[in-house]
């Protein structure tokens, strides 16, 4: 009997969560051995499975013939987890991705009979998340506001010369300019987009994440090829390997937000370091260095958070593609 597809779309949401939380070890993110101070790889869990009855609703928009509205889904989202956990914010930024992930899944895998579109899942799913992203309104930004007035998240510093200053996530007058200005959710996005990555996730097409989701298509058929270069099983090495490069390629603005970018530029060289010495994508042959890295990150309470959010939003993408654990 097959699965409905805004279950299986919902199903592959909460996995692409669980995933990244699982995988070992993703330096100075909480793993299935290490944990932060106040928050546990079991919040991490707790949080991902509150959050599917969301995703179901947000995959069966398409189905329904209704309007994507991220805030209330977004809000509904937050506080589920909130309420599943006592581990405080696990998931603010990786729902924002995977919300108009999913209900772009949602509508274009309706299609899926079609062989044609099974070779352009990715760039489909891509674009069209990014077209319900400019859909958004100023009720989603507001509702998008005061759910992150309920977390204790760091935001990176703006110069008030910045045109964008106003609309700070901690600046208390911006609901109220947000209304007389009409200001969308997405406008909101593209102002953030220069110092938060997940921001530019929206703006930029889900570019990064359609890039991890490639990467990891890749990874997985080299060990899967290569057993013995592997550190766990295929998809644990999959997943830590592709984030490897991901650290490598991008400095995280949640680290930057927390510290300076300098720190976090620091982070992305020691990451570039590592994968030098793997030519061959030998991930049992860095294993070493990536578990110094990562103790090293932790001691400092550096956590490239944002680098997690851009990996489950390509794990899910991925997953919608087909790619198989």
């Amino acid at each position: 009997m097959p699965i409905p597809l805004n279950e299986e779309i919902a199903a592959s949401a909460a996995l692409s969560m669980v995933l990244e939380a699982s995988s070992y070890p993703k330096p100075g993110n909480v793993h299935r051995l290490s944990d932060f101070e106040d928050t546990s790889f079991e919040h991490f869990l707790a949080s991902a499975l509150s959050a599917q009855s969301v995703f179901l609703k947000s995959a069966a928009v398409s189905e329904k013939e209704e309007t994507f509205s991220f805030g209330p889904l977004f809000q509904e989202a937050v506080f589920k987890s909130r309420s599943a956990q006592s581990g405080g914010n696990t998931h603010f930024g990786t729902l924002i991705l995977l919300l108009p992930l999913a209900a772009a899944a949602g509508s274009i895998l309706k299609e899926r009979k079609n062989e044609n579109l099974k070779k352009k899942r990715r760039e489909k799913i891509t674009q069209k998340a990014s077209e319900i992203c400019k859909t958004t309104t100023a009720k989603d930004a507001i509702l998008f506001y005061e759910t992150f007035s309920t977390l204790s998240i760091p935001v990176q510093k703006t110069e008030k010369k910045q045109k964008d200053h106003d609309f700070d996530l901690k600046s208390a007058a911006a609901v109220d300019k947000i209304k007389s200005e009409n200001i969308s959710l997405f406008e909101l996005m593209i102002m953030g987009a220069g110092r938060d990555m997940v921001a530019a996730e929206w703006v930029n097409g889900f570019d990064k994440s359609r890039r991890f989701a490639r990467k990891l298509w890749k990874n997985k058929a080299r060990f899967e090829a290569h057993p013995e270069k592997c550190f766990g099983s295929v998809i644990n090495s999959a997943v830590v390997y592709t984030f490897l490069e991901a650290m490598a390629a991008y400095p995280d603005t949640f680290i930057a937000a927390k510290s300076d970018e300098q720190t976090a530029l620091k982070v992305q060289k020691k990451a570039m370091k590592i994968l030098k010495k793997s030519k061959s994508k030998n991930l049992k042959k860095i294993m070493p260095d990536i578990q110094k890295l990562d103790k090293k990150l932790r001691k400092k309470k550096l956590n490239p958070g944002s680098l997690a959010d851009i990996t489950a939003a390509g794990i899910f993408i991925g997953l919608a593609e087909g790619l198989k654990i």
